[in-house]
């Protein structure tokens, strides 16, 4: 499983709710998820802004969520 279905799943949202916040599409997220579709980096740094992580955790480059946590 990718960090980003992960990290929906932890906080129990719907890919429908994660369109609100994100503006993303539903759909799109899915794909993400799933591996069919990659998004581009400016996604990923909203995507990690919204999830409150790193973009490298996200991403799956690093297993530290947030380097300078407060």
């Amino acid at each position: 499983m990718n960090r980003l279905k992960e990290l929906r799943l932890e906080r129990g949202l719907t890919l429908k709710y994660m369109e609100l916040g994100t503006g993303i599409n539903f759909t799109t997220l899915s794909k993400y998820e799933n591996n069919i579709q990659q998004p581009k980096l400016e996604t990923w740094e909203l995507l990690a802004n919204y999830f409150n992580v790193d973009p490298e955790y996200l991403v799956g480059w690093s297993d530290i969520k947030r380097k300078n946590a407060q």
